[in-house]
């Protein structure tokens, strides 16, 4: 249900009074920020880098550099435009020189192998079945040293194509909790298949 104009006038007051505090150095209030505009952030930054966890770094990143310049605070008249904004240069000038190994897609294809596609893709022509192999091997391996729950998690994002609710749901958690879940998972991955591809 969309909020009412006095909801929205309440809803700005308060994050007004939030940026007050954070001005004075409350890390309280940064954490209520945090929790007002993540899941949107989250969701803006993916439409512009498909690797989950990275976004999430970005926008953890975001957040602190906003409590280092919060002498600036008072002078942000849209917190949510402003931090958007932020965001997505920081995505854009961190993405030039970074190399995303696992990205969705290629994920998924991976878990289904679909090595015909992936060979004959455009973006991974350089991947030779050898290679490709290998990949699966070092993927297999990162797979099996994650937790159960971790592994039940991703099976259920990238094999059964769930959402973050139906995945709260099935793994009788909150949204939230699920979310932050695959984040960490996918980012302990991504950190052991690079270091067993080093």
């Amino acid at each position: 249900m969309p909020l009412s104009n006095n909801q929205k006038g309440d809803a700005l007051d308060f994050q007004q009074k939030l940026l007050e505090r954070l001005h004075r150095g409350d890390m309280e209030a940064l954490g209520c920020l945090y929790d007002m505009h993540v899941d949107h952030l989250m969701e803006f930054g993916l439409h512009y880098v498909t690797e989950v966890s990275w976004v999430e770094d970005q926008v953890h990143d975001l957040f602190l550099d906003l409590f280092r310049a919060r002498h600036k605070a008072l002078q942000i008249q849209n917190l949510k435009a402003y931090l958007s904004t932020s965001l997505k240069r920081r995505l854009f000038k961190r993405n030039k020189s970074k190399e995303l190994l696992i990205e969705e897609d290629s994920f998924k294809r991976l878990l289904h192998n679909d090595s015909n596609h992936i060979e004959n893709s455009s973006e991974n022509k350089w991947i030779d079945e050898e290679q490709l192999e290998y990949l699966k091997l070092a993927l297999k391996t990162a797979m099996d040293s994650l937790t159960n729950h971790q592994q039940n998690a991703l099976h259920l994002r990238f094999v059964e194509n769930k959402s973050y609710g139906e995945i709260a749901e099935r793994m009788e958690v909150s949204k939230a909790s699920a979310r932050t879940l695959l984040y960490r998972s996918l980012k302990i991955l991504r950190e052991k298949v690079q270091l067993l591809l080093l």
